[in-house]
């Protein structure tokens, strides 16, 4: 069977991994979803990794539908296989079936006036919420549990909390990821569903999956004031980084490489207002890019991914300044690169780049937010040279070729280095203006089948190659290991 040129793009363009064969992308292309929220704004995060996936129907109640055209037009740009609507269904009209299901996705104070417990008739109804730096996700399939947790809500609604805020950024967009990963599992039948609620507190870099039969959202939605989190500061933080002005607008954070890691953490923070952001990418937008990489859409197919990031982000900041670095990322340039900022962040998909940046930034003292996926897992940790471990404390050599399989052979969940990427962001941000507590001697794992996040206290290797007692490593070293991609 000969596939035209249009069944090819639609092929390479819906590939997502492996066990999601032509049957499952099938199934997401044809189901349908509704999203209750506040405003474009606010489900961005949300329709963006939607679309990406291959939603093939998303119906929209927005509450303010400010910025919602511009919204859409991108949307439709990232996957023209999309349609998205904006008018609410009559009641009568909506079949049990029709909708495969509902997603009331923003703020608490959102969440109490506007949940219903009719939104959970006929189909799964996925609740996505946030207070600040805190969040909730939960699927529920009977009225009954969307009553509850209605009246948990109302119990321990909070005033208090600007939706703005720099914590409620991150929040949201991390819920973003999370939803998208939800309903992919509840139309394809994978994994286990969030029936029991996972909370999370983006501040202290907390994450717990709890039994749903306890009141899960009063018990995580309590109140929390601004002073006592300004108790919480990173003690990891470099001095020069805790005594200027805690501003984002005054940072500048350099990410290497501006696929499916990288577009999230640029995205959010953009929109978290920081200054600069430097972009290192040598690639060009490819169609098979389009269901994980949001800043690219179909459009800019061809883009260098640089100009392409660069456009997408100057709409959504006009403020933020973009330096492009339109290069392989290698031993000559690597230290000409880092030199002008202040967080360097890793969004390569490769380990020899991946070691190349750990002991570039490790040498020249340069803090590194580090990330990676693979399949439906995903793994973070925070760097900050003479404070803790590095990269190579945990894996102090690179795996030989064939020891683990190749980047095609296991392939990604789009949404999933979204959720890292959006991590990255937030330990990122809260690096550079001295607030909360970053994941230093840690390491974040992420499982997005049990919908599950793991933190493993460790520290430093003194047997490490980089950073030990006896170190070998004293200079850049240039390695030939590749990732089949």
């Amino acid at each position: 069977m000969i596939l035209s040129k249009e069944q090819i793009n639609r092929y390479l363009r819906h590939i997502i991994m492996p066990e999601i064969s032509g049957a499952g992308q099938r199934k997401l292309l044809d189901a349908e979803v509704e999203v209750l929220s506040e405003s474009a704004e606010v489900a961005a995060p949300l329709l963006y990794y939607l679309a990406a996936v291959g939603i093939g129907r998303i119906n929209c109640v927005l509450a303010d539908n400010q910025g919602q055209d511009v919204l859409f037009n991108n949307l439709m740009d990232l996957s023209s296989d999309i349609a998205i609507t904006s008018d609410s269904k009559a009641p009568e009209k909506i079949m049990p079936g029709d909708i495969a299901c509902r997603i009331i996705f923003g703020s608490e104070i959102y969440a109490v006036y506007n949940l219903d417990s009719e939104s959970a008739r006929g189909c799964p109804a996925i609740i996505a919420i946030n207070r600040g730096w805190d969040g909730y996700i939960q699927v529920l399939q009977q009225r009954e549990q969307m009553e509850n947790i209605l009246a948990e809500l109302q119990t321990s609604k909070c005033d208090c909390i600007s939706p703005n805020e720099m914590g409620s950024i991150f929040s949201t967009c991390l819920l973003g990821a999370l939803t998208t990963i939800e309903v992919i599992k509840l139309l394809l039948n994978i994994g286990t569903s969030a029936y029991n609620p996972l909370s999370f507190d983006l501040w202290t870099m907390s994450f717990e999956n709890q039994e749903k039969d306890i009141p899960a959202a009063s018990l995580f939605f309590k109140s929390k004031g601004e002073a006592d989190r300004c108790q919480c500061i990173s003690p990891s933080s470099p001095e020069y980084l805790k005594e200027s002005p805690q501003s984002l607008a005054d940072r500048k954070a350099l990410i290497v490489g501006t696929g499916g890691l990288g577009s999230p953490t640029a995205y959010a923070l953009a929109r978290a207002g920081i200054g600069t952001i430097g972009l290192v990418d040598y690639d060009i937008v490819d169609i098979s890019n389009l269901n994980r990489q949001i800043l690219h859409s179909t459009s800019r197919l061809g883009f260098l991914k640089v100009d392409s990031a660069e456009i997408f982000l100057r709409q959504l900041n006009p403020d933020v300044s973009i330096v492009k670095h339109n290069t392989d990322f290698n031993v000559d340039n690597a230290v000409e690169i880092i030199s002008g900022y202040d967080v360097i962040i890793d969004g390569v998909d490769n380990f020899p780049a991946r070691y190349l940046l750990n002991d570039a930034c490790f040498l020249n003292h340069k803090p590194m937010i580090e990330a990676g996926v693979a399949g439906f897992e995903g793994m973070g940790m925070t760097i900050i040279p003479g404070h803790g471990m590095c990269y190579r404390c945990l894996f102090p050599q690179i795996p030989a070729p064939g020891t683990i399989p190749s980047c095609s052979e296991t392939g990604v969940l789009g949404p999933v280095p979204g959720v890292m990427g959006f991590i990255e962001a937030c330990e990122a941000a809260k690096l550079l203006t001295g607030q909360g507590m970053i994941l230093t001697d840690s390491l974040l794992a992420f499982d997005a089948l049990e919908l599950s996040f793991e933190i493993f206290q460790n520290g430093k290797n003194e047997a490490c190659p980089l950073c030990g007692l006896n170190p070998t490593i004293r200079e850049l070293q240039n390695y030939q290991v590749k990732c089949d991609n």
